[in-house]
């Protein structure tokens, strides 16, 4: 190595690594270590999807020494909901800028509101950027997961699906970035398999439908259903939307950003000038999360700025739906702006005005081979029915996951309703890290922003584990149970506990909140930023918590590198 140029005629040559080791006293402590202070130890994770979560989960373990990771992937690529979801006009009602990583600009956006298509091509070459195919398995499904205490180890059960076998899996953190909304399910309607004709759901299209001169009846009134409506009224003979309850359906998101709404699509001389100048694209994606945040105090039940704009929500659809005072009357809501997810319905509220549709909200008896039986013992004929019903939306896992004392966490939620700690971690389960669990910011704001502190915050512990000889990290209940006490008493002045029913309430009225993040997303991210330790019960390798502090070296006398650094 080179010599540093002393005072005094000392030396201060760097010393090789068989230098240094020759220095080092013997210690025959068991509770010493014989390694420098937060030498980082090897450790494995296992995470579950490889959605966008995943691909991001990807690019950051990356950057972590010594640390190693399987991606189990029910699907055969990436992209997760952006794979699954191929119905007529599906696309993001974020701006494209606002659904990027903020670390990863992507300056050749097409439209200000991204296609599905574009935007599961987009994250599908970041993925192969970030080595996320080499680390994932796909057609590869969890089965489910234990935690075995005397191991410290996550014991998880795999379907290969391509071989039709099962296998398992171990690893010392396992992280579930399957998202609230991935488990699609049928809605449960008397005699729906019975129906003569094809029955779709959004989240399973079957693109060799005919639907064209069809009678169509399209079940639900969501973010999917609102998408769906606008592309299939003007190619069917008849149109039948079969909404149980009113929704807000808002202008575009950010819109006023958007010189043609929906159509707004970037020029090349734009994308040009961001690849030449990222610093623009840099401030103009800043101009973009800040007007998505800025609508947080609407979300306060009594705020001037509810009152402002649940008139101005009501306004704009009174307009859209030509005055028409029976439409009206059946879709503007009287609960309050954001009790259900505020959906910017494109084209939404214009096409169900139009001679060949037709609105139904007396809701669905039955169906029978024929059509759909309303409320009302009027029978619906129809050719097709598309169900828009969305997902199991509990945030129930969709497999066992065991924790200490054998505690399902299925089971818990089932019996308790859904409770995370800050949406990310539960007691019980060591070593466990939910990625946009229950009360997750999924409708305050940037969520890919949200999703990536969850992400760093998971990451701290692994480190803790590989730095520092912990085994385990749990949450105390007495932690958890005191957010959710919190949580719950906030959100008695936000509208997502207010007079509907939501999926935010797990199908209730009155139920607790499992849905959006109590608080803006800036309140999240400020708060998820530094994990607060003291809120959890930890295990160590070693009897004595402190033997991580090692034989005496710091990281810097370990590599070889200049000793003197601190000086500003």
């Amino acid at each position: 190595m080179a010599a540093i140029n002393g005072t005094n005629g000392i030396s201060t040559r760097l010393l090789t690594a068989p230098e240094r080791s020759a220095l080092l006293p013997r210690n025959e402590s068991d509770i010493v270590g014989a390694s420098h202070v937060n030498e980082p130890k090897p450790a494995r994770v296992i995470f579950i999807g490889a959605g966008l979560s995943g691909i991001a989960f990807a690019y950051k373990a990356n950057q972590i020494e010594k640390l190693s990771y399987t991606i189990y992937e029910k699907n055969a690529d990436t992209g997760g909901v952006w794979l699954e979801h191929r119905y007529p006009g599906v696309s993001c009602d974020v701006p494209a800028h606002g659904y990027s990583y903020t670390w990863r600009a992507n300056p050749d956006w097409s439209r200000f509101y991204a296609s599905g298509e574009e935007i599961c091509q987009w994250y599908q070459k970041l993925a192969r950027e970030y080595g996320v195919y080499e680390h994932t398995k796909f057609n590869h499904k969890v089965v489910g997961a234990k935690w075995d205490d005397e191991s410290q180890l996550w014991t998880v059960e795999v379907d290969n699906l391509a071989a039709g076998h099962r296998f398992t899996d171990t690893a010392e953190v396992l992280v579930n970035g399957g998202g609230p909304l991935d488990n699609w399910k049928w809605p449960d309607i008397e005699g729906l398999h019975d129906f003569q004709g094809p029955v779709l759901h959004t989240a399973k299209w079957d693109s060799s439908i005919t639907l064209k001169g069809k009678r169509v009846a399209v079940i639900g009134s969501g973010a999917s259903g609102i998408q769906l409506v606008p592309q299939l009224q003007p190619i069917v003979s008849k149109l039948v939307s079969f909404n149980r309850s009113p929704n807000w359906i808002a202008p575009q998101f950010a819109g006023q950003l958007a010189e043609h709404g929906r159509d707004t699509v970037y020029t090349a001389d734009q994308k040009e000038e961001w690849r030449n100048h990222p610093e623009k694209l840099r401030d103009y994606r800043r101009v973009v999360e800040h007007t998505m945040n800025a609508h947080f105090p609407s979300f306060y039940k009594y705020s001037e700025a509810q009152k402002a704009d649940r008139a101005a929500v009501a306004e704009s659809m009174r307009k859209r739906l030509n005055n028409d005072s029976i439409l009206c009357k059946k879709l503007i809501p009287n609960f309050e702006l954001g009790c259900r997810r505020v959906t910017p319905g494109n084209g939404y509220l214009e096409a169900i005005t139009k001679e060949n549709a037709e609105v139904v909200t007396t809701g669905i008896r039955k169906v029978v081979p024929s059509g759909i039986i309303s409320n009302d013992g009027q029978l619906h004929e129809v050719d097709v029915i598309v169900t828009a019903t969305g997902y199991d939306t509990s945030f129930v896992p969709r497999f066992p996951i065991i924790g200490t004392g054998t505690v399902n966490l299925q089971d818990k939620w089932r019996e308790e309703g859904a409770a995370a700690y800050l949406s990310v971690a539960v007691p019980g389960f060591p070593n466990y890290f939910t990625i946009l669990g229950p009360n997750a910011p999924i409708s305050n704001g940037s969520l890919v922003t949200a999703m990536e502190h969850l992400l760093d915050y998971a990451l701290t512990f692994v480190q803790k584990i590989q730095k520092e000889g912990v085994t385990s990290a749990a949450v105390s209940d007495e932690a958890a149970a005191e957010f959710n006490e919190w949580k719950n008493e906030i959100m008695k002045g936000l509208s997502w506990s207010g007079s509907c029913t939501s999926w935010y309430k797990n199908g209730m009225v009155d139920g607790p909140v499992i849905g959006p993040w109590p608080g803006s997303v800036n309140h999240f991210l400020e708060i998820i930023k530094h994990p607060r330790y003291e809120d959890f019960i930890f295990k160590y390798k070693s009897r004595n918590r402190f033997t991580y502090f090692g034989d005496g070296r710091s990281t810097k006398e370990a590599k070889g590198l200049p000793l003197g650094w601190y000086i500003q």
